[in-house]
């Protein structure tokens, strides 16, 4: 009997940031990671976020993986939209590798939880979630529909 070939290990997500840019100074490669968000404001539906960026930190990969990001609506229990990331490649176990994706605008049809997924070759390796909210709705509200 043949045996299964050994499937190499998904890396470890050790940060996902969601933010508004990521700069790069030219001279030192340091990023700069600015406005950093968990929410979305929103007031009237349906509504598009704006364009933002994603923040990722990953280690304990084992060659190269195809990166894919999605972003899922838990009320609605459907995939509002989905990018493709970079490839990365690890060259030793222990190597952090940060890189970053832009996301484009996403529909939002209601107030609530929503969370963004990162695959690497189409096995999820981890989530951050964030909240549609309305400024003028307080958060223990029963009724979180807009008026």
């Amino acid at each position: 009997m043949a045996k299964k070939p050994k499937k190499k290990p998904p890396p470890k997500c050790k940060a996902i940031l969601l933010c508004d840019q990521i700069l790069i100074d030219s001279l030192t490669g340091k990023l700069s990671i600015i406005g950093i968000f968990e929410n979305f404001f929103v007031t009237a539906f349906p509504a598009a976020t704006a364009p933002f960026t994603a923040f990722l930190q990953m280690t304990d990969g084992v060659g190269q993986y195809n990166v894919t990001v999605e972003v899922y609506d838990l009320q609605e229990d459907a995939i509002l939209g989905a990018a493709q990331g970079p490839v990365i490649d690890f060259a030793e176990r222990t190597v952090k590798l940060n890189f970053f994706i832009p996301v484009p605008p996403l529909p939002l049809t209601h107030l609530g939880r929503y969370d963004f997924i990162v695959m690497a070759d189409g096995q999820e390796i981890d989530r951050q979630q964030f909240e549609a909210i309305n400024p003028g709705v307080p958060p223990d509200a029963d009724d979180q529909s807009p008026d």
